[in-house]
């Protein structure tokens, strides 16, 4: 096959030039580069491969949208297993919904090949930044900040990444990231991620992730929650400072078992200047035992903030929602549903400009039909050609109504995923904003129990010391059942609005494969026509060309 420089359609081998934009064609050889998947998605370019999927750059045939689209490797794809983790990325990530993750506007399955569809946002991987020089701390610590929000939103979620590492980490350009001075990242590939309240998938592997990585009760077979990903964040941080990871080790085996044997290497000891709090949090963060670490991402989001205010003289803001002031929405407060965006633009098929070019080939075969009655062509050529004519005049009509048929599906797609987007974007910052205050009381009830242990081993020291003991243990006690019906007021609110969550993401993905299923139905009748234009219109030029033939 042969492809278009310009507008990436393929042509037979025998084809020289695009009939669409006139530009010539290549030999392709990417078995996936020019494909169009879905009916709506070209692929352009190929961004990079992985151990199970191969990425490229997608123009969306309707509309000036670019999008990257993760393909399963086909030898994956037979395998159900496989196929169905790979798609569960997509509701991984749907349950999500955070600016510091990227986004997943569409999946599915189409000729045996499993695909999803993400925002494509420039930049590199995390772990090229790091190779070109150790980032200062607060730099780091700002990056962290914003991957421990995007946790914590997993976390409500009931998602746990199970592979967050540089690689998966991406850092936005500039211009993307909106502030030049300011660095933004998203976290990507969840093909991993383990769905707390999802059926088990059944697998040969008894690990998932990378050695340097892994928390240690992955290692060690045991249950895990979203701590795990905290302990891989504490590897990340430690290595976007120091350029190393918190262990030495060669091989694969050694950085899986020496944090199950050996502490880490503290930071001081591999850079200067790093304030001792981030220290401190790091050394948490990469703690053996899970209960011994950060009791989820929102603490890492909120002490990695107070660590900036305090040695930047800033107040303190949670990541993603900078600026946003920080209340307590209640159940009876239900958020409503937001209209969706202006979708004007949205949709928009450049339908004049290709009447355009159809009428102008139209004109000019009528006028080439002159010119061979003029030279003398067979009549019955010159009447067949006329026939041929009028049949690419009907199909250019219906060609016309069928792109408007196509731009008001589009348009109703690009409302509904903007409407899908809005919705979980609003319901997610309520999540958090409970999150984060369920996260806070669950740190003060640490904090009094700590002290109600302490007061326990001073108990034998003298009456005056003791009575008082006693009074402040009695106000512990009365403190942490208050702490205590908080922390389950905001977790019932929590599920209750993931409940709503998780309803209106099924309801959306219903509407949502129904309404796609009809535009590649009516974008495929479009290039069905498309294509018996172009043979008619080539057919009716054979039988009126006036050059000479060979022989």
């Amino acid at each position: 096959m042969r492809i278009c420089t310009a507008c990436s359609e393929l042509y037979p081998d025998e084809a020289a030039f695009c009939p669409l934009d006139g530009k010539p064609l290549v030999k392709s050889t990417d078995p996936f580069l020019g494909r169009t998947i879905a009916s709506r998605y070209r692929l352009v370019k190929k961004l990079g491969q992985g151990g199970m999927s191969v990425v490229y750059l997608a123009r969306h045939v309707m509309i000036e949208r670019m999008n990257a689209i993760k393909i399963l490797r086909q030898d994956l794809t037979l395998d159900p297993n496989h196929r169905e983790r790979f798609l569960r990325e997509a509701r991984a990530v749907n349950r999500i919904n955070h600016p510091n993750i990227v986004e997943i506007t569409d999946f599915g399955e189409i000729e045996g090949m499993a695909y999803l569809v993400m925002e494509y946002a420039e930049g590199e991987p995390l772990l090229n930044t790091i190779h070109r020089g150790t980032l200062p701390w607060d730099r780091a610590a700002r990056m962290a900040r914003q991957i421990a929000g995007a946790l914590a939103r997993a976390q409500q979620a009931g998602v746990i990444h199970r592979d967050l590492k540089p690689e998966n980490i991406l850092v936005l350009k500039p211009e993307e990231s909106g502030r030049a001075d300011q660095d933004r990242v998203k976290l990507t590939d969840f093909g991993i991620a383990k769905i707390l309240d999802a059926p088990a998938l059944t697998f040969s592997e008894q690990m998932f992730g990378t050695p340097g990585y892994i928390a240690p009760e992955l290692v060690e077979g045991l249950t895990v929650d979203g701590r795990a990903d905290l302990y891989a964040l504490g590897v990340v941080l430690y290595e976007m400072i120091s350029g190393k990871l918190p262990w030495n080790g060669k091989t694969q085996a050694e950085l899986l078992l020496k944090p199950l044997t050996t502490p880490p290497i503290p930071l001081s000891q591999r850079t200067r200047d790093v304030p001792p709090e981030i220290e401190s949090l790091v050394l948490a963060m990469l703690a053996k035992d899970p209960k011994d670490r950060p009791h989820d991402a929102f603490l890492i989001e909120d002490t990695l903030g107070e660590i900036l205010r305090r040695y930047e003289g800033k107040p303190a803001t949670s990541s993603g929602e900078q600026g946003r002031e920080e209340t307590l929405p209640t159940l009876e407060e239900r958020l409503p549903e937001p209209p969706p965006r202006e979708t004007a633009n949205l949709g928009r098929l450049q339908t004049s400009e290709m009447a355009s070019r159809w009428s102008a080939a139209i004109t000019e075969a009528r006028a080439s039909i002159e010119i061979a009655k003029q030279k003398g062509r067979p009549a019955e050529n010159i009447a067949r050609a006329v026939e041929l004519i009028t049949h690419a005049e009907t199909l250019v009509g219906s060609i016309d109504r069928s792109t408007r048929s196509v731009s008001s599906l589009q348009t109703r797609v690009d409302a509904m995923e903007a409407h899908a987007r809005d919705f979980r974007k609003n319901m997610g910052t309520a999540i958090d904003v409970l999150g984060r205050d369920r996260s806070r009381e669950r740190a003060h009830m640490t904090a009094l129990r700590e002290r109600r242990d302490e007061l326990e081993i001073a108990g034998d020291g003298p009456k005056s010391a003791r009575d008082t003991n006693v009074w402040e243990a009695t106000a512990i006690a009365t403190e942490e059942d208050r702490a205590r019906a908080i922390e389950e007021d905001l977790t019932f609110q929590v599920v209750q609005l993931q409940i709503q969550l998780e309803a209106k993401n099924e309801r959306y993905e219903k509407e949502h494969a129904v309404t796609t299923a009809e535009l590649e139905g009516a974008i495929s009748a479009v290039r069905a026509m498309t294509s018996e234009l172009v043979r008619t219109l080539d057919e009716a030029a054979g039988l009126v060309s006036t050059r000479k033939r060979l022989g």
